[in-house]
């Protein structure tokens, strides 16, 4: 038998630094999309735990119990994304982590004592925290793995030549900043109707509030609708989840006459808390659905 010497040589130190590198950045990566997911998960319960609380503010206390077990629920997942968070230091800074935590005891502790505009607002402070954070995240995103271990100096506009990137860039603009503002907005009006249905009419200063957030969403559904066409051009034939948009956007928009016809009209049944909460998940959804694509 003739014996093969060296067959399989060792690999360089360079090259196994750089295999080495690699792999931490990709693990860092999946990091960025794991914290990401948490992030989404910690807007949507502080949403409904804000709709809720206005509920319960406004008399209406079939929402209790539920209530409190998504008071509880918050705390966990506050506490599981401080851990998760300790262990990537590079994710999510320390200052961070504080503010989450102040803004969260904020809104917790006694908010049977505030006023509903206050618990409002707090409520939306938190979640313009969370999505600051979200955003962030995608900028991290954004430079290829192979740009990074290959020509570490790289800026962002020096990764021009990867193929991919364009089609990753318009993803996460997408997903983790343009459709998490618009869901917000629909958040807001949730959250101001279901205080309107709960003291069963819409006094003049949240009319302002609510006509306002309507309004802001109807003009940045419509930029989401033109910048979703735009992405059908560039990552159609790999992401198939574009088609479900078309049926979101119905649906939004039947919501959106929903609330202006319940809400601003001398209608003699007007809309109840738990019909005001009811509302489609298929946003959300698609931007978890998008993560994972992205991941893949």
């Amino acid at each position: 038998m003739i014996a093969h010497k060296n067959l399989f040589p060792a690999p360089s130190a360079s090259t196994a630094g750089m295999f080495g590198q690699l792999c931490e950045l990709y693990r860092q990566r999946q990091d960025a999309l794991n914290l990401s997911r948490q992030l989404i998960q910690m807007i949507k319960a502080v949403q409904r735990h804000r709709g809720m609380s206005m509920a319960l503010l406004g008399g209406n206390s079939v929402f209790r119990d539920e209530f409190a077990r998504l008071q509880l629920q918050l705390e966990r997942r506050l506490t599981s994304l401080q851990a998760f968070a300790a262990q990537t230091p590079k994710l999510l800074s320390e200052r961070d982590q504080d503010n989450l935590h102040s803004a969260w005891v904020t809104i917790s502790r006694d908010w049977q004592q505030d006023s509903v505009i206050d618990n409002y607002e707090l409520h939306c402070h938190l979640i313009e925290q969370l999505l600051g954070m979200l955003a962030s995240l995608a900028k991290q995103l954004e430079q290829p793995v192979s740009a990074l271990v290959l020509h570490p100096g790289n800026t962002i506009a020096d990764a021009a030549p990867y193929p991919n990137r364009s089609r990753l860039l318009e993803v996460l603009h997408f997903c983790l900043r343009l459709m998490p503002s618009v869901v917000e907005q629909i958040g807001r009006i949730r959250a101001l109707a279901t205080y309107a249905a709960a003291i069963g009419h819409c006094d003049s200063h949240h009319d302002g509030k609510l006509r306002y957030v309507i309004q802001c969403t109807r003009v940045n559904n419509e930029k989401l609708r033109h910048q979703a066409k735009r992405l059908e051009g560039v990552v159609a034939k790999d992401f198939n989840l574009l088609g479900q948009l078309k049926s979101y956007e119905i649906k939004l928009m039947f919501l959106l006459i929903w609330w202006r016809v319940k809400c601003f009209t001398a209608e003699p049944s007007p809309p109840t808390a738990i019909a005001c909460l009811r509302l489609p998940r298929t946003s959300w959804m698609f931007i978890s659905q998008s993560l994972k694509k992205a991941s893949a």
